[in-house]
């Protein structure tokens, strides 16, 4: 298993999001840590519709509203709790959901096996 320590949960506001890109052994990863209603999730930065990058501006994947994930292409709006799409040409597909880990002292990591 392989571990990259991403931030610390306080670092992050309600309906924030960051982005990240790290290297790992299958190339280079690009993915978003986002809080919303207090937890923590983690997607790969990946429309399931084009395979493009959901943002166009670095940490902005939420709505106006900031209650949805939407993808600047095309305006998708996913489930922050699930990545599901609930309007949009990918209307029932999925984002990819990336697993985490807690520390003790609150910092959050993404973890590959």
């Amino acid at each position: 298993m392989t571990r990259y320590l991403l931030t610390d949960k306080l670092d992050l506001a309600d309906n924030e999001a960051k982005e990240f890109s790290i290297e790992t052994a299958q190339g280079e990863t690009s993915l978003f840590v986002l809080r919303h209603q207090g937890e923590i999730y983690a997607y790969q930065n990946k429309c399931p519709h084009l395979g493009i990058p959901l943002n166009w501006q670095p940490d902005e994947f939420m709505s106006m509203d900031s209650e949805h994930i939407q993808c600047s292409t095309h305006g998708a709006l996913f489930k922050p709790e699930n990545g599901h799409c609930i309007i949009g040409p990918c209307s029932g597909q999925k984002l990819t959901s990336l697993a985490l880990e807690y520390a003790a002292d609150n910092k959050v990591w993404l973890t590959f096996t």
